[in-house]
C-alpha cells in the first residue's frame, strides 16, 4: 500500500472505513486477496516475489497494512538482506488482540526492515509505527477521525498529496452519515489523477509504465461484519469485487 485513507471511530456502528491504493512496480507479480492463513483466519493479497502481503484483514474486525517509507521524500536504496516488510501484517494480526498487536509493533527495529510505515486498526485501537535508518523507530496512536498515510508520516503537513487528500476526506466524512456513500467517495478520491506536484507519483491513481497503482482495496467494519473489496488494477477503470462480507 502506498496511500491509505481511513475514518476511524467514525460512527458507533461503523468504527472503520478504509480505502487504500497499492503502488508498486508494474512488473512485480502478485495474487489478488485470498485466505492467507487459517489460524487466525486472515485475508489479503500475496506478493509472489517475497511471499508477504501489503494488507491483511481479520474477519473479526482488525487489519494491518504497510506502505513504503521515503525519508525526506526520496525512495531509499533497498537492502535485499533485510526481512520483507510484507511479513508484518500477518505477524501483527497473529500476535493476539489489540494489546498484543500494539506490543509487537513496539518491538520492531529499523535495522531489520527496509523503511516502512505500519498501521494497525481495530474498532478500539489505532496505532502506527515508522521505521527507517535516518529517524529510527517512531510510533503513535491515531485520534478518532479521518487520517491519511502515504510514504511519509501520518497526516504529514509537509506532503502536498497528503494534505490535499486529508482535506477532501475530512469534508466528505463530515457531510454524510451513510457508510456506503463514504466508501464510494473515498474510492473516488483514490481514483483521482489530479497531481499535488509535478511528478506523476503525486496523484492518487498513478499511471506509469514502470511504477504505478496496481490495485486498490476498501474495508468497512460495520455492525453486521467486515466488508472487504478489492480492485485488481487501476481503480479508475477496474471494478471492486467482494472478498469478505
Amino acid at each position: 500500500m502506498c496511500t491509505v485513507l481511513f475514518a476511524w471511530q467514525w460512527r458507533d456502528d461503523v468504527p472503520l472505513v478504509l480505502v487504500a491504493n497499492r503502488d508498486e512496480l508494474v512488473s512485480r507479480p502478485s495474487d489478488a486477496p485470498r485466505l492467507l492463513q487459517h489460524n487466525p483466519p486472515l485475508w489479503g493479497g500475496r506478493d509472489r516475489t517475497a511471499g508477504g502481503t501489503w494488507l491483511a484483514v481479520d474477519p473479526e474486525g482488525r487489519l494491518c497494512a504497510v506502505t513504503n517509507r521515503h525519508p525526506g521524500g526520496l525512495p531509499p536504496t533497498r537492502d535485499p538482506q533485510r526481512q520483507s516488510r510484507g511479513v508484518l501484517p500477518t505477524q501483527v494480526l497473529s500476535a493476539g488482540g489489540d494489546a498484543e498487536a500494539v506490543a509487537l509493533l513496539g518491538t520492531l527495529e529499523p535495522a531489520a526492515y527496509n523503511p516502512v510505515n505500519v498501521v494497525y486498526l481495530s474498532p478500539s485501537a489505532a496505532s502506527w509505527v515508522a521505521l527507517d535508518d535516518d529517524t529510527g523507530r517512531r510510533s503513535g496512536q491515531f485520534a478518532p477521525g479521518v487520517h491519511v498515510l502515504t510514504e511519509q508520516d501520518p497526516d504529514d503537513p509537509d506532503s502536498d498529496k497528503c494534505t490535499r487528500l486529508l482535506k477532501h476526506a475530512q469534508e466528505i466524512a463530515a457531510g454524510t452519515q451513510d457508510a456506503d456513500v463514504l466508501v464510494e467517495h473515498f474510492r473516488e478520491l483514490l481514483r483521482s489523477h489530479d497531481r499535488a506536484g509535478a511528478g506523476p507519483e503525486t496523484a492518487a491513481c498513478i499511471h506509469e509504465d514502470r511504477f504505478g497503482t496496481v490495485s486498490s482495496a476498501s474495508v468497512a467494519m460495520k455492525a453486521g461484519g467486515v466488508q472487504f473489496e478489492h480492485a485488481e488494477g487501476h481503480p479508475c477503470v477496474t471494478a471492486y469485487r467482494r472478498v469478505l462480507g
